[in-house]
């Protein structure tokens, strides 16, 4: 038998990949980015999985009505149809293989915030030699508090790195619950929203978006920070007031800012964040390295390998964890 594993609305940079990593036993079929919807509902019909990119329409995953599993090829799921999804009463599961790289992201914002990097590079293209090293400006982050929102996988290699790599103290709060073992890996200290933004030097939010979430981080929570503390943020752009945030940045109420990710995207090149020395802005690129690439063609494969056995794949979102028609067969 051989099983049909159907591509949506595909990242090119995973194509080739996947068609190299296809087991034996499967055909890979890749939908041109220009498909119509009829075109997809088409294929989807006799699919066995599904593997998809980001906005395919509702109507796509309805038609597939024999399909086991869905893999997600992004981490964030917002835009996915979960209760169509649920309906079809199979796993569907984001990616989980980004951590890493968001992680590192992150401290390399962190450290460029406190070192003043991007600042002292304009000054140097400008001719001014070491002409703003008033060391008072500048710090280290051996020995500072690291406030993490959001212990998930990102945060937890967040607190993984500069605990053990530069020596930081780490706090963190979660409104879900983490086991203790995991905090105790990275000797994470669990305290209030406004305890880790009164108490931290860097404000590392690395926090999904839900109903939960949505602008978590206001006004009322930048006015508890340090003026000399500086915030990084890799999670997801609606978890902060973008607008509380460039107030207390043009106000001098925290020291600077790290953002990946945003309000509304892309960036509007008028937006104020970018007028500031202080504020460093990448374009949604935290997750991106060929290392990921890699680990998210091995992570579709075993995930489908893992439904074939009858066993929850790495990442589910939905209600069901296991294809039932797969666990009825064995």
């Amino acid at each position: 038998m051989t099983y049909k594993v159907l591509f949506i609305n595909p990242l090119a940079d995973y194509v080739e990949g996947l068609r190299a990593a296809t087991p034996e036993g499967f055909s890979l079929t890749v939908m041109p980015p220009d498909a119509t919807v009829h075109e997809l509902c088409v294929e989807a019909e006799n699919s066995d999985f599904i593997i998809s990119g980001i906005d395919v329409p509702e109507e796509v995953f309805r038609a597939a009505k024999q399909a086991q599993f869905v893999q997600y090829m992004s981490s964030g799921y917002g835009q996915l149809p979960l209760a169509v999804l649920n309906d079809l009463a199979i796993p569907v599961a984001q990616m989980k293989t980004h951590s890493i790289s968001v992680a590192e992201h992150a401290v390399t914002l962190i450290l460029s915030l406190l070192r003043r990097i991007p600042a002292s590079t304009q000054l140097l293209r400008e001719g001014k030699w070491r002409q703003d090293l008033q060391e008072a400006s500048y710090a280290e982050l051996y020995g500072k508090t690291v406030g993490i929102i959001g212990l998930g996988n990102i945060g937890r290699w967040i607190g993984k790195v500069v605990h053990h790599g530069f020596g930081a103290n780490v706090i963190y709060y979660d409104n879900a619950e983490i086991p203790l073992t995991v905090a105790e890996l990275i000797s994470a200290k669990q305290v209030s929203l406004e305890t880790l933004m009164r108490e931290s030097d860097v404000v590392s939010v690395s926090l999904p978006l839900n109903d939960g979430t949505s602008k978590l981080i206001g006004e009322a929570e930048l006015a508890l920070m340090k003026e000399s503390a500086v915030l990084v943020n890799v999670g997801r752009g609606e978890v902060l007031d973008e607008d509380a945030l460039l107030k207390a940045l043009q106000e001098m109420k925290i020291a600077g800012a790290g953002l990946d990710v945003f309000d509304r995207e892309p960036l509007d090149l008028e937006s104020g964040l970018l007028s500031l020395p202080q504020v460093i802005c990448t374009p949604h690129m935290a997750g991106v390295g060929w290392e990921n690439v890699q680990r998210r063609i091995a992570t579709v494969w075993e995930n489908i390998n893992a439904v074939l056995h009858g066993e929850a794949p790495l990442g589910v979102v939905t209600d069901i964890k296991r294809a039932p028609s797969v666990q009825a067969t064995r």
